[in-house]
């Protein structure tokens, strides 16, 4: 039985139609670009028992992702939704007294801003941080914990934020739209290896989650 790990806002309003856009559909990264910040972190496609065909990601000392360059209305699908699941945290994380900003699963999402620069909200698996705890890289950067705790090998969680709700908690502002999407695992700051798997990914009205959870 796949976990659900729920974290939705309804502060917006439901929606009066039901909209849902595919963003990752069975490893397939045709519309993403790789992004590389040093060494690369090894993306490759496998078939999950529960979830078909995934993508295992798996990282030594190094951080690269992929990237899904395209502008989303969250007027119309302001909830993401995705399944992950974590099999190594990055090896150095214990002994780091502050959170580290290595992850085996990371989902960013991203706005272009007209003054301030490009701005992003890091959605992490944490394996010791409660779900829903944030933090800054930098002004522009916001960690926000979707994840926790030692779960085991691909044992799956099903992720739903709401983009909207999440970036006016963390930043004060409320925005629109956002310009991307990356996934993410690096551990080249630890210097250690991280493994996570990434499934389906989607965006979704509120009123998707309404039918959803009937």
């Amino acid at each position: 039985m796949m976990k659900h790990s729920i974290a939705l806002c309804l502060t917006f309003g439901c929606l009066q139609y039901a909209v849902a856009k595919p963003i990752l559909m069975e490893g397939n990264l045709d519309q993403w670009e790789s992004q590389t910040f040093g060494s690369a972190t090894e993306y490759k496609t496998l078939t999950d028992a529960s979830q078909g065909i995934v993508i295992k990601a798996e990282s030594h000392k190094s951080a690269s992702g992929y990237t899904y360059q395209q502008e989303i209305n969250l007027n119309k699908t302001p909830v993401l939704q995705w399944q992950w699941a974590v099999e190594q945290f990055p090896e150095a994380a214990a002994s780091v007294e502050m959170p580290t900003q290595d992850f085996a699963l990371r989902v960013v999402v991203s706005r272009k801003g007209l003054f301030s620069g490009k701005k992003a909200i890091h959605y992490v698996w944490s394996d010791s941080q409660p779900v829903d705890t944030s933090w800054d890289i930098d002004g522009n950067n916001k960690v926000l914990v979707a994840s926790n705790g030692q779960q085991g090998v691909r044992n799956w969680q099903t992720v739903f934020r709401h983009i909207q709700s999440d970036w006016q908690t963390l930043f004060n502002e409320r925005i629109e739209d956002i310009h991307s999407i990356m996934i993410m695992t690096d551990s080249d700051q630890t210097q250690g290896r991280a493994v996570g798997y990434y499934g389906d990914m989607q965006t979704l009205s509120v009123s998707n989650i309404a039918e959803n959870q009937k």
